[in-house]
């Protein structure tokens, strides 16, 4: 996770910042961020004395030691054919004196006239020296501005890592050198990329370039292969110097050239501190925002450890994927128990509609009525000879006209649209139930005489109640289906409870995994959040001191 620093404004100078990196320094030990604490705190008192490093780094023998004592003019580094730093000496300018920090017996002092060589025995200690400063008047360095010679980064002593990775720590600008054999070497592009990505200076130096014979490759096409190289590895050095101090008459040699571009970063000394400090501040943001990342590691895995489950048809590491899926199956659910509580009233409301709209009496059944109800009135009678069994014929035939009518309308007109509508209702509600429908086509609402009779009022016998009548006996079948329609709705009703229970079920139960797992992601970003805020704060903090 890389905290975000585009918009970072550098200062123009380092004045304020030591307060700023105070304020970052207490923010980070509230947290118990312990070592980047300490690094900040050690910004803090290097802003506040305005004091300016530039780190030698590179191999063992790729000759850091004699370029600084060449540079000086003061051999005050061990160097070939002794072995070179094995931690890190920083050399500034000032009164003469020399500390040698050491691992078990603190401070150590030595006069720099007298003792060089002793100072140079511990340059090579890197067991129980930790770092040696040596203030020597009579070079180009001042009081606040020094040369850091560090181990070589090839060297497998981890405390030999730690002190090259302090020195770089404070370092504002970074001279990397190489030997003229050694430039492609795969830990020098790693090493510089590392300090390009930090944002610190870097120039390089190819030296020994007396090593160089022209007749295998033109030195430029050797200049041209080296840019090459690191361009490769997306490495834009701020500079490159090719040198030789065996052969100060090399015509390739930059010395000089190097020497003056030392000079001119120690001129610069305000706008260079200035930006090496707010680069130094963010590295260490970033570094922060790690600690938190570690800090939260066994949160972290716990909470990871949540997604680890299958859920069919899902990605549970996809944040994005199982919050959808958890609205969908939230959607899902709300529908179908609305579906289900409505299921009922709809049934009953299609089949009130279509009673209602089931026309079940025509003209032939008014007249078919009108003639058997004038056979019921007293005093009908057909015929003189036999006419007592003449009216009962009559009044049967009579009946039979008015059944076959009805019984018509009926089957045409309300029996097959019954049928139909009930037998579609397990469709709409995802039911197969082959007895359900079994049921329904055997479904029968059986119209007889005696139904007919009964519908018959006494002392009826005008025009007008034809029309009533015919309207009471299609009220009647009407409320006949409506009881048989009821009973099977109850049936199929039953039957939806009893899925809709198994189906919810299983819903239910996936909307709970969804919900933990959108509840693990949530968790997730917000640590995630908490962290990078925290790295913003300080941010703001290093930018507008808020």
């Amino acid at each position: 996770m890389k905290v975000q620093t585009d918009q970072l404004a550098h200062p123009a100078s380092s004045a304020g910042l030591d307060a700023k990196l105070e304020q970052i320094a207490a923010a980070m030990q509230a947290a118990g961020d312990q070592d980047n604490t300490q690094k900040t705190k050690q910004l803090a008192e290097k802003a506040k004395k305005a004091e300016i490093s530039i780190a030698f780094c590179g191999h063992f023998s790729a000759g850091k030691s004699t370029m600084i004592n060449t540079l000086l003019g003061k051999d005050l580094l061990p160097s070939n054919p002794i072995p070179t730093s094995a931690n890190v000496v920083k050399i500034r300018g000032g009164e003469k004196a020399v500390q040698v920090h050491t691992r078990h017996h603190g401070v150590l002092t030595f006069d720099p006239d007298t003792d060089m060589e002793q100072v140079k025995q511990y340059a090579i200690d890197g067991d129980t020296v930790e770092w040696v400063e040596i203030a020597y008047p009579g070079t180009f360095l001042d009081e606040r501005s020094s040369l850091l010679d560090t181990p070589g980064i090839d060297s497998t002593d981890a405390a030999h890592k730690i002190a090259t990775e302090s020195a770089l720590h404070l370092a504002d600008a970074v001279i990397y050198m190489m030997d003229y054999n050694h430039v492609q070497a795969e830990e020098n592009f790693n090493f510089t990329k590392t300090l390009k990505d930090r944002g610190k200076p870097v120039y390089l130096v190819i030296n020994m370039i007396d090593k160089h014979l022209d007749f295998e490759l033109d030195f430029d096409s050797y200049k041209e292969s080296v840019q090459d190289a690191f361009a490769t590895w997306n490495i834009q050095p701020d500079g490159i110097f090719y040198t030789s101090l065996a052969e100060p008459d090399h015509p390739e040699n930059q010395y000089e050239d190097f020497r003056r571009k030392l000079q001119s970063l120690l001129e610069q000394r305000e706008v260079l501190l200035a930006d090496s400090l707010t680069h130094s501040a963010e590295y260490l943001i970033e570094q922060h925002v790690r600690f938190l990342q570690k800090q939260n590691a066994e949160k972290r895995q716990q909470l990871e450890s949540n997604l680890e489950q299958e859920i069919s048809g899902l990605e549970p590491t996809d944040a994005a994927q199982v919050a959808l899926a958890k609205q969908e199956m939230e959607t899902a659910l709300a529908a179908e128990t609305e579906r289900f509580k409505t299921a009922k009233d709809s049934m009953e409301q299609q089949l009130s509609s279509l009673l209602e709209n089931a026309r079940l009496t025509y003209y032939s059944t008014n007249e078919a009525a009108e003639q058997y109800l004038e056979s019921r009135k007293p005093g009908f009678k057909v015929g003189l000879l036999f006419a007592a069994k003449k009216t009962e014929e009559e009044r049967a035939r009579r009946l039979e006209a008015l059944l076959r009518d009805f019984r018509e309308k009926v089957s045409a007109n309300l029996d097959f649209h019954f049928k139909d509508l009930l037998g579609k209702f397990p469709q709409q509600y995802g039911i197969r139930d082959e007895a359900y429908h079994a049921e329904v086509h055997e479904a029968k609402v059986e119209i007889t005489g005696e139904f007919l009779a009964a519908q018959v009022k006494e002392g009826a016998g005008t025009r007008e109640y034809v029309m009533n009548y015919c309207a009471d006996i299609a009220k009647a079948v009407k409320q006949e289906y409506r009881r048989l329609g009821l009973a099977l709705i109850d049936k199929l009703l039953a039957r939806l409870e009893a899925q809709f229970a198994a189906e919810h079920g299983k819903r239910e139960e996936r909307l709970q995994a969804l919900d933990k797992l959108a509840e693990t992601h949530r968790q997730l970003a917000l640590l995630e959040q908490t962290e990078q805020q925290a790295g913003s704060r300080l941010l703001a903090i290093l930018r507008e001191g808020a």
